[in-house]
């Protein structure tokens, strides 16, 4: 009967989970940001009873620590039948760098070994992405996109929790967590004082200051907003700067220590350094991105009043940034060890809320269509510097089906702060649907504006009112006007992003198109977030406008999108629910 339940959990999963499954009789709902192929979390409870007898077993099964992956049936079933409640412990995992293709990668690596093939964060019932530009650039660093991630504001690339000119701070979700009087901590392989913890952590103008950096999350450390930090970055604990701050840290009972085994045994609050600087993941004497995620979970479980964890899985980053792409696929799986002992602390405790995302992509890796065991090892990078590529989000926990859909990275702490009781926390940008289907008009003013380039694409109508579009030889673009996406006359000013609902209705997997756009007389081709689309499925896609077009003048000069392929394909797209992401120039 269990491998009965866990076949048809499976075959759940595969049709609802997935952010590319498909459905044509329905359309999006932007508004409630719910994309229409992905159920509501609470449609995917099956069995409380089943829920009470995994749980059973899994409190019997012992942990393993030791790089092994550890997603069992046991504990899928257990996350997809919880109940889950009111939230008082929050664990936010980014992982840095963390693409969609180096997931993907990592999972075909594995797939033999894993549960479902699925990696951990594959598993979690909400699948969606977000988008990463910061206040000041279509690509941001780790700073931005950390406080962006930790404030809901955007802010301007090296900045730390405070606005684009250093004038102001902006309060971070570990700030706000504290003064609801729970437990803190933060987990990383890198310096603690690196640009993402920091921005959980600190305010400074400049990532690099690490020894301020060190001495504000001192000065948390001791007067209790700061529980526990683990990871590397003695270096700027012990610089003769801090010295002052350290030795008041320890007078406040706080333990310092560079010994894994001390720390082990340690009580909170605490501070655990196990490198000058980055950890040496590759170092079997120390502690992994796993182990030291269960000993903050199992320290932080001790407030009555629950927790907000960061975890962070810094070195996927720095491996793309040198395109080491072995050395980065095992950084994503170590990171997902470190999911799959975050899952399991949720399977037990279903008051808490789990996110898992990144703070950009680095490296621009591109793989095979249908990754797999034996193909993934032709994938290759486009850059060693940062992308403007939109990232996964995956959660699980009461109220997170609010993440499905469409979202941008301050979106995700936006959320939280609401769960902790914060209404008002970080600034929101405007989402505007210009397009959530086509009309007869529509089509044939799209196929008079193509006749003259393009005698090879064919555009019609679906019964939903989508956009049918049928490439078929060299010349395939398909360009739409702007004239038909205004909204009251003109398109919503200062436009950062373009989504759209994208079908393929093929069955193959096929290539996704870019997306062309002239500004200002300047033509600019953008990428989508990920480069495929599997058969006979639907996703939504994003197209992220560069910095240099954001002014709200230039939006007045787009003339049309033209959806491309570079390469003759015959390939058939129905496009829908066309939304523009915009802000204000000051934002």
């Amino acid at each position: 009967m269990k491998k009965i339940i866990a076949l048809l959990l499976a075959l759940m999963m595969a049709l609802s989970i997935c952010t590319s499954c498909s459905d044509s009789n329905k359309t999006a709902d932007v508004s409630s940001k719910a994309d229409p192929f992905v159920p509501p979390v609470s449609s995917q409870v099956i069995d409380e009873n089943l829920y009470e007898n995994v749980v059973d077993a899994l409190k019997q099964t012992e942990l393993k620590l030791d790089g092994t992956h550890e997603v069992s049936e046991d504990l899928v079933i257990a996350i997809n039948n919880a109940e889950y409640t009111e939230p008082k412990n929050f664990i936010y995992m980014i992982g840095d760098g963390m693409g969609f293709n180096i997931v993907e990668a990592t999972r075909a690596k594995h797939e033999d070994s894993l549960y479902q093939k699925k990696l951990a964060i594959n598993q979690l019932p909400v699948q969606s992405s977000q988008t990463t530009y910061s206040a000041n650039a279509q690509v941001t660093d780790s700073a931005a996109g950390g406080t962006a991630l930790s404030t809901g504001f955007k802010t301007s690339n090296q900045t730390v929790a405070m606005n684009h000119d250093d004038s102001e701070s902006y309060k971070t979700l570990l700030e706000l967590a504290a003064e609801k009087g729970k437990s803190t901590g933060v987990v990383v392989t890198s310096n603690a004082t690196d640009a993402t913890p920091a921005s959980f952590t600190a305010h400074v103008a400049d990532r690099y200051s690490q020894e301020e950096i060190a001495a504000q999350q001192l000065e948390k450390l001791t007067d209790g907003t700061l529980d526990i930090v683990l990871g590397g970055g003695k270096k700027y604990y012990n610089a003769d700067a801090n010295k002052d701050e350290l030795d008041t840290a320890k007078n406040a009972s706080v333990t310092y220590t560079e010994s894994w085994e001390e720390a082990e045994n340690a009580k909170l609050p605490l501070v655990g350094l196990f490198a000058e600087e980055n950890l040496d993941t590759h170092d079997e004497s120390t502690p992994s991105i796993a182990q030291m995620t269960d000993l903050a979970l199992e320290l932080l479980d001790d407030d009555e009043n629950g927790f907000f964890l960061m975890v962070e899985g810094s070195q996927i980053d720095k491996k793309a940034h040198n395109n080491e792409f072995d050395n980065e696929l095992k950084e994503m799986y170590d990171f997902d060890c470190a999911i799959t002992v975050a899952m399991r602390f949720v399977a037990l405790n279903p008051d808490t809320v789990l996110i898992v995302t990144a703070d950009h992509e680095t490296g621009g890796l591109e793989i095979p269509a249908d990754a797999n065991s034996s193909n993934f090892g032709s994938a290759y990078y486009t850059t060693g510097n940062h992308t403007y590529k939109p990232v996964p989000v995956a959660a699980v926990g009461k109220g997170t089906d609010a993440l499905l859909g469409i979202n941008e990275n301050i979106d995700l702490p936006r959320f939280v702060a609401k769960l902790l009781g914060e209404e008002n926390f970080g600034e929101a940008s405007q989402l505007t649907t210009i397009k959530s289907e086509f009309s007869d008009k529509d089509i044939k003013v799209i196929a008079e504006n193509n006749s003259t380039i393009n005698n090879h694409t064919l555009v019609e109508k679906t019964k939903n009112g989508a956009l049918a579009i049928h490439y078929n030889n060299a010349h395939n673009t398909l360009s739409i006007p702007t004239e038909l996406l205004k909204t009251e006359g003109e398109l919503p000013n200062g436009m950062r992003a373009v989504h759209m609902l994208v079908k393929n209705t093929d069955e193959k997997t096929v290539s996704l198109p870019h997306l062309v756009t002239k500004v200002a007389y300047v033509t600019e081709t953008l990428v989508p977030q990920v480069a495929y689309i599997s058969g006979n499925s639907t996703m939504r896609v994003t197209y992220i406008l560069p910095d240099w077009a954001w002014s709200e003048k230039t939006t007045e000069s787009i003339k049309e999108f033209t959806l491309k392929y570079s390469e003759g394909v015959e390939i058939n797209l129905e496009i829908s629910n066309i939304v523009l992401a915009t802000r204000a120039d000051n934002k």
